[in-house]
């Protein structure tokens, strides 16, 4: 069983480019990381536009579609259909006690998580672990 991780890219709808704390719809800046093994690195940050008439969701999750995953505070639920359909997969970050998680911290438990064991299976696929999985149902026949 191989434990080799493809990398991802991950955005981040962030007002301030250190917490998760941008709504989809209207955050202004989306910042782009990659996560690959150990290693966690800021590669862009993309300007969203905003405008009336103009298919914000659809420009939004274009702008972000060579990413893997997308963290934001908040999405309505048709945001979330489109960010879906462009293969993005969406994470909401509540914030506790009224402060927001970073992205460092999203960073840091996302990478804990693929180097887990047991990965849900859409992390699985995203990783190139998929091949984990059916190891893992065999063990259980």
């Amino acid at each position: 069983m191989t434990t080799e991780t493809h990398p991802l890219q991950i955005a981040f709808a962030s007002t301030d480019g250190i917490t998760v704390d941008g709504h989809f719809g209207s955050c202004e800046q989306f910042y782009i990381f990659t996560l690959d093994g150990n290693k966690q690195q800021k590669i862009d940050v993309r300007q969203a536009e905003s405008g009336r008439g103009v298919d914000k969701n659809a420009q939004r999750a274009d702008l972000i579609k060579d990413c893997h995953l997308m963290f934001c505070a908040s999405i309505g639920g048709p945001a979330a259909a489109r960010v879906i359909r462009s293969g993005i997969h969406p994470m909401k970050c509540k914030p506790v006690n009224d402060t927001f998680p970073t992205i460092s911290e999203q960073l840091d438990q996302l990478q804990q998580r693929i180097q887990s064991a047991a990965l849900p299976p859409w992390l699985a696929k995203l990783t190139g672990q998929a091949e984990q999985l059916s190891a893992r149902f065999e063990t259980m026949e």
